[in-house]
Formats: C-alpha cells, structure tokens, sequence
C-alpha cells in the first residue's frame, strides 16, 4: 500500500502535463484565473460552497452466511479444506469478501464455502473445537487487516462487510470495537474530502482561511491519518499548482511560477514531486538565462548595446543564479566605453593599399584636473583655470609618434607634397652655430639636423595641416575615424593617472624617463645644454628613434620627450569656457593651434604635463612632430 500516493500523484502530473500541453482538457479560463494570484470576494466567504449530492451507499446487510454443521468424522477433511481456502485468499464465500483495492468489479465465484465457513461448521457440532477457535480467530485477525485497509482507501462499504462478518463470527472480538471507531473516522473523512473536492472545483484552494480546500483535506487527514482520497486530495492539488508553475515558467511569467511554486509547498512541504518539479523548473530557466545570454553577446559583437542590455534585463529576472549575468553586464559596460576593445589592449589595422596602420594602445575612460595649480613651479596663467575634464569613452591612441617610415608610406601611397616640400625649406638645429635656422631642401624626408632621416626616427618639419592629410588618409584607409588628439587627451594620456607637475611626480626624474634636455647629453660637435637637468643622461642630442625609452602610464612612449606634437585645438589664452568633455576646442579659421609634450631640446619647466605652447599651424621645424589618436 505505501506505492500508492506517490503512483497516484504521477498519474495525476502526466494527466496535467498533456492537458498543458495540449490545451483541451483544462479550461484556459479557468487556468489563467489559477495562475494568478488568488483572491476571493468577501461576499463569497459568508457561506461553504454547495456540495454534490452523495452517492447513495449500498445498505451492507448483516453477514448471514448458510452454516452446515460438520460431524465430527469430518472434522480432519474440513481443517483441510479450511487451510486450502484460506492459503488460496478464500476467507469468506466469495459474495461476502471485500473487494479488493482498485477493482469495480466482484472476483468470479470461487468453488465452495470459504475458511470462515468451514471453521464455523465445525463450531456448529463442537462449540470449543480447538482448531477450528484458532482458524476463526486467525482469519478474524486477517479480515480486521483487509477492513482496515479498505477504510484508508475509501471504500467504506467494505470496511462495514468486514464488520458484519465480525459480529456473526467473533462479536467478542477484542478489536471490534477500535475498528467500529475506524468505520466512524473514515467515514467522517470521505465526507470532508468531498467538500474538499467541491472546494476545489470552485478554485478554493487556500481561502478562506481554514475552509479551503487543502484544509479539507487536512480534516479528513486528522479524522482518519493514513485516509488515501484525502492524500491523493492534496496531491492532486500540488500537481495542479506545480503544472501550472511550469506553464506559467514556459511563458515567462516567473513571479507567477514562483507563487504557484510557493503554494505547493504549502500544500505537501518538501515533497519528491515538489522538488523534482522545482529542478525541471529552475533547468528551463538556465536554458532560457542560457540563450539570453548567448543573444546578449551577439548583440554586443554587433555594438548593438540597447538589444543587448534588453537580453541582460530579461536574464536577471529569468535567471535564479548570477553565473554568465556578470559577464555580460561588463561586456555591455566595456562596449559602453570602448567598441569591440578593451582597455590597455594594442592593436593594428590593415590598410586598404597595403600594410598596416600604426599600433595603438586603447586607453581607460576616466577624468582628471586639466591645467596646473598656481602653485605649481613653472604656472603660466594659460594653464589655468585647472578644471575638471571627464572621458565617457575610451579611445586608442598611437604608441609612438609618427614615424618617417609611416608618413613615407602616405606620401608613396597619394604623391602628397608636404608644406615644406612645397616651400623648398625647414628649420633645422645647425651644430656649427649651436641655435635652430632655417635651410633649403628640408624636409619630411630629413631629420634635426637637416641629414636624411631614419625610417623609425619620429617625423618631422611636418606643418599643421600635413598632420591633418595623415590622418585623412588613415581614416580613408581603415574605414575608421584616425585625428589628431585634443589638448586634453594629449595631458591625460601624458599624465597618466598622476596629477604632480611631471608625468613621473614631482620635481627632476631620478632615472631616465625620456629624451629631454640633460647634462650629460652632448652634441657631435660636443656642445652641451646650457639649462640642463642636473645628472641626467639620456643618450641622444637631437630625437631618438621611437620607443627608445621605457613605456609610460597608459602603455605609449615619448609623450614626455623626443618630439612635441599637434594637437587639433585652436590656441585659447586660458581655459575659461573650455570643453569639459575632453574635446578639442576649435574655432573656425583659426591660424594658431596648441603644441604639446616636451622635445629633445626641451627644459625640465617646458616638459610638466601641464605646460602648452601656441604655434601658427604653417609652422615646421625639427622639434616638431604628431601622433594619432583613434576613436572607438
């Protein structure tokens, strides 16, 4: 018997699953309204709903079975008999036994009387036979057993067959009358579940408090504790609750399958179809969190960032865990501020033509005090007022300045002619005089000292607008916006994340950081720097090759020293009304444009991060060159 409820309730699931599934044989009105939240009019509370008529039970009438008196010569071949009968399950003749469980129809006739019978015929020629008082008390015993099982399945016309059969066989039985108060108590069960039922039938399953449904089934349970239509009462419930959790799970209303999940636990705590229904449940909830997830990060590729922050919204409210969710949201977050990249990561594009753009360095979004303090040693007014510039995205910025070979590749490429390859001149660092003059035949192609250049010595005697055509042609080439760097990106990426007078802290660096001015520098002609840095040797008069030194903050090279740059800004005295965003502040037709970043010829004041230099944009000269930035 202890199978029973729990194949009874699989049975109950399966019937549920494929009316959900199918949708024909539950009401969907009916279904919607079980699903949501349970309510019940007052109004309605004021009386128990009306029950079903009951079945009209069958009168069992008193157990008068035909008696025929053994002789006593007899008596060996009827015990015999008797044992046989009640070996084959015959305790009584057929007609008068109780159906056994789960069967509508009475079992086919069996030949003869059965045990009980016989005993008593024994009894009825000798009243204190012995072994026919044992046979009857043993079967008793055995009929007591079958009564009570069919009480606790709800068959309670048998239970009262049992106890006709007691009274005429044994009525002095010592478990009559216990068995008497069970008939009672089972009886009282089978009705309180069917107002259980017709509770159920009306959607009262909870409310109102103590005349739901479950309370019903509850009652009978107390009435008569092993009552099986009251356990599978309550099982039925739970399926009912538990199928529509995962209905209501497969259309994405989880609140809902969390409550209906919620009210089966209410109705049988801690059950196996409980739980197994919870874990199916929470597998289509990953499966589905799985999915989003996958969408989410295709529409992160693709920089749809609004369809993919939609797929992380609906993840989090469908997922009971935050595996995969945070990845996503910083995926999401970092494409926010950077595209397809990643902060500190460098790369190269190709080149339409042929070969490779410069490499770049991605880096970090952030803000940080542009300008220096009045008390700064070395404060100009024009670096001032200090203010607050803040980058909501990243960009890629060029590891190096750009190189002859880089800019040799352009002009190869488009035949562009330079601004001093168009004047025939530049001005160059002349030894013999120690001080920069101008000279004839200089250009691009020639380095400070008006010598042929190098491929990685940083370019220069490049004016304003030959760094503009560079970058043109690099966006042209890579299908990808490549500029010149404003004022406030070139000081950000200089200082690093520092906010000292230096890109290395405060006061001389005490290690070499970069091509500058030092004292133990000296030209070809051993010339050597009248305001140098004090113990500072960095090996080259005139710019180095790029990358000579070690990296900076932000994984560039040479912002400190070698070559100071364009930047796109138009020169402003101040910066009263200057862009906050870190933009470069430009106003149409302006002849003058911001310089930044200390050269090879550059003072220790001239290479604070904070320090800027105004230049007509037809400058050229061998202390000037430009890098590139890149938007993500």
């Amino acid at each position: 018997m202890t199978t029973r409820p729990r194949f009874l309730l699989s049975l109950v699931l399966l019937a549920a699953a494929l009316a959900v599934g199918c949708g024909g044989a539950v009401d969907a009105d009916k279904e919607e309204a079980t699903a949501a939240v349970e309510t019940v009019d007052p109004s309605e509370l004021e009386a128990d709903v009306e029950l079903p008529p009951a079945e009209q039970a069958p009168e069992v009438a008193p157990w008068a079975p035909a008696i025929d008196a053994v002789p006593a010569n007899r008596f060996r071949a009827t015990l015999r008999a008797a044992a046989q009968a009640a070996e084959a399950g015959r305790l009584v003749t057929p007609d008068a036994a109780p159906m056994p469980a789960d069967s509508g129809e009475a079992p086919a006739p069996e030949p003869g009387p059965g045990a009980l019978e016989l005993h008593l015929g024994i009894l009825a020629t000798d009243p204190a036979q012995a072994d026919a008082l044992a046979g009857v008390q043993a079967i008793v015993d055995q009929l007591l057993v079958q009564g009570q099982a069919a009480l606790a399945e709800g068959r309670i016309g048998d239970g009262h067959r049992v106890e006709r059969i007691i009274v005429r066989a044994m009525p002095q039985h010592a478990g009559l009358a216990s068995y008497r108060q069970a008939i009672e108590s089972a009886t009282k069960a089978e009705a309180l579940v069917r107002r259980g039922d017709a509770r159920f039938s009306a959607g009262r399953i909870f409310k109102p408090e103590g005349k739901g449904a479950v309370a019903a089934y509850r009652e009978a349970l107390q009435a008569y504790p092993d009552f099986l239509p009251a356990s599978d009462g309550l099982a039925r419930l739970q399926a009912d609750r538990l199928n529509r959790a995962l209905k209501a799970a497969q259309q994405g209303d989880y609140a809902a399958s969390e409550k209906l999940q919620a009210d089966a636990a209410r109705i049988l705590p801690a059950s196996t179809a409980q739980q197994d229904m919870a874990a199916r449940i929470v597998e289509l909830r990953q499966e589905r969190t799985e999915q989003l997830l996958a969408q989410g990060h295709a529409a992160v590729d693709a920089l749809d960032l609004e369809l993919a922050a939609g797929r992380l919204e609906e993840a989090e409210r469908v997922s009971l865990q935050a595996r995969g969710l945070d990845a996503l949201g910083e995926r999401i977050a970092l494409a926010r501020h950077y595209g397809r990249f990643r902060p500190g990561q460098v790369f190269r594009e190709p080149l339409a033509a042929s070969g490779e753009g410069p490499e770049m360095v991605v880096l970090p979004h952030g803000s940080f005090s542009m300008g220096s303090p009045e008390s700064e040693a070395g404060h100009q007014e024009n670096e001032g007022p200090r203010h607050e510039v803040a980058f909501v995205r990243g960009l890629a910025m060029a590891r190096n300045e750009t190189t002859v070979g880089e800019f040799g590749q352009f002009v190869a490429a488009t035949g562009y002619r330079s601004l001093a390859t168009r004047r025939g001149r530049s001005t160059v660092y002349d030894e013999r005089g120690g001080a920069m003059s101008e000279h004839s035949g200089v250009d691009w192609r020639r380095d400070h000292a008006g010598n042929p250049a190098g491929p990685t010595l940083p370019v220069v005697h490049v004016a304003f607008e030959d760094a503009e055509a560079y970058v043109a042609w690099l966006s042209a080439q890579t299908g990808e916006r490549y500029r010149l760097p404003s004022e406030a990106e070139f000081e950000y990426a200089l200082r690093g994340g520092r906010a000292e007078a230096y890109a290395w802290g405060d006061g001389a660096p005490s290690r070499v950081v970069g091509n500058l001015t030092g004292d133990g520098d000296q030209s070809r002609l051993k010339r050597r720097w009248s305001n140098a840095i004090k113990g500072y040797s960095d090996g080259h008069w005139g710019p180095a090759p790029v990358r000579s030194y070690a990296p900076e903050a932000f994984g560039t090279f040479d912002l400190v020293g070698n070559v100071s740059e364009w930047v796109q800004d138009c020169w402003h005295d101040g910066y009263r009304r200057a862009p906050g965003d870190g933009s470069a502040w430009v106003n149409p037709g302006c002849e003058d444009r911001v310089i930044r970043g200390a050269s090879w010829a550059s003072t220790l004041d001239r290479a604070r991060s904070a320090y800027r230099q105004s230049t007509p944009a037809a400058t050229t000269h061998a202390r000037l060159g430009l890098r590139v930035v890149r938007e993500l």
